[in-house]
């Protein structure tokens, strides 16, 4: 899987080996392309709308103008809208051409109000109450357009959270060839009971909170969306999730890291990527066990490191049995991310050591996909293993250096499946009549997968 990436997402790879880029506290950042975004809108938009005869666009305005109310409404099936990002504001953008229906405008007096709003609208009242009534064509047509925020709403029995546009805050505006008809009053009101009454609920994706009871899950206490640049310098939606509540996001953020040409990208902060496999790798019946830890010295990811270090002694002395020489050396082991994005082993010695062993061990696991479909899963596969030893006591130690990495860790390792990060992505994240498909995964230090989106069969 790695070898076959293009250059680009190496780069994109050596770039997360560098420093990492899910934002502090955040234990996930989901990244949605903008034609990933519009379909799923779109999506939803299709199976939740319930267009009746008695739904209409209806504005009263606010203020009257020499006791007069003006009254606007647009009797039409709503369109499929356009979509887009807005980075600056942070909302959506939406567009709706209409080109069928009708529509009617009237200035009433504070009693003909009363009574049009509860008839609910012009068109239960035609003919009792004087109005103009104008076809709304291809060759006349309106135009609602405006903006949108994002809202984070959790459901009523806490068990998962919905992303989606807040429509209590959309204000789109009406405007056509006939606009002289409207003052600006009329022409400017919030839509947001109008869409509801459509049902249209403009979601983009939910996610299961998770339990504490589900070792080794990926549970979710916060949610934020924002709208940021990648580094192509497309505008993309970005979902963090935490497993820590009320945790903060900036919206002021660039050159956040998504491979270009994918619909969607999850990078995992490598505290709960190294936390996930250490558990996962903890599974196996070796007596080799792993911890995560945070980094140190020159490391700037999380790691895997091994329980206990390994201890190489060595006694001299003379033929009468006197002892004068005691030589001992402590080396420890762990796995972390690469530039490549392999899993790969590294080594340091105990700096109380009296001896520097000079022994190069190295070893790597590249990370795959298997399976297919919604059982799709994130696996540790078998890489390369070797010893390298110069000196005496190398030599010694050699043999069961080698047993230890290509027998003992190389067996538990490719048995590892990181099921809960194919758990966050197929499982507990519901996304619009699509479903992700994983073709892309690494480790270069932050665990990064990505892939395209598919309508669900």
């Amino acid at each position: 899987m790695i070898e076959q990436v293009s250059s680009d997402t190496k780069a994109l790879l050596a770039q997360l080996h560098a420093a990492p880029a899910v934002p502090g506290g955040w234990d996930t950042a989901l990244t949605l392309s903008r034609p990933a975004v519009e379909a799923l809108i779109l999506s939803d938009w299709n199976t939740s709308r319930d267009v009746q005869a008695d739904h209409s666009l209806f504005w009263i305005a606010p203020a009257d103008v020499e006791g007069r109310y003006e009254v606007v409404e647009v009797q039409t099936e709503l369109p499929t809208p356009a979509v887009d990002l807005n980075v600056d504001s942070q909302t959506m953008r939406l567009g709706f051409k209409i080109e069928s229906g009708s529509l009617q405008f009237a200035s009433l007096s504070a009693d003909e109000v009363a009574h049009v709003r509860e008839a609910g609208g012009l068109g239960a009242v035609r003919g009792a109450i004087p109005s103009v009534v104008t076809p709304i064509t291809p060759q006349n047509p309106l135009r609602l357009e405006g903006t949108a925020g994002f809202e984070v709403s959790t459901a009523e029995d806490q068990a998962s959270i919905w992303i989606g546009l807040n429509l209590a805050t959309a204000t789109l505006t009406l405007s056509g060839s006939g606009s002289e008809a409207f003052s600006s009053q009329a022409s400017t009101q919030t839509l947001a009971h109008w869409l509801a009454a459509h049902k249209q609920t403009f979601r983009i994706a939910s996610l299961t909170t998770g339990s504490e009871t589900e070792a080794g899950s990926l549970s979710v206490a916060t949610v934020a969306v924002r709208i940021v640049t990648s580094t192509a310098g497309e505008e993309v939606l970005q979902i963090l999730t935490s497993s820590l509540p009320g945790v903060v996001a900036s919206s002021s953020v660039s050159g956040v890291i998504h491979p270009d040409g994918q619909d969607f990208s999850l990078l995992v902060s490598s505290q709960a990527a190294v936390t996930v496999l250490a558990n996962a790798y903890n599974l196996g019946r070796g007596a080799i066990k792993l911890a995560a830890v945070p980094p140190e010295d020159d490391r700037v990811h999380w790691s895997a490191l091994v329980h206990e270090p390994m201890v190489f002694e060595g006694v001299f002395g003379n033929q009468n049995g006197e002892v004068y020489v005691k030589d001992h050396a402590r080396l420890y082991m762990g796995f972390g991310g690469s530039d490549g994005g392999e899993l790969k082993l590294f080594t340091f010695t105990d700096p109380a050591s009296t001896i520097q062993l000079q022994l190069k061990l190295a070893a790597d696991f590249p990370l795959g996909i298997d399976g297919s479909g919604a059982d799709q899963t994130i696996d540790v596969d078998q890489g390369s293993q070797s010893v390298t030893a110069t000196g005496f006591y190398e030599a010694i130690v050699q043999p069961q250096l080698e047993r230890f990495l290509t027998e003992d860790i190389k067996t538990d390792m490719t048995q590892v499946r990181m099921t809960a990060i194919s758990d966050f992505l197929l499982r507990d994240l519901v996304l619009p009549g699509h479903r992700p498909i994983l073709g892309l995964v690494a480790l270069p230090g932050e665990l990064l997968v990505a892939g395209s989106l598919v309508l669900r069969g």
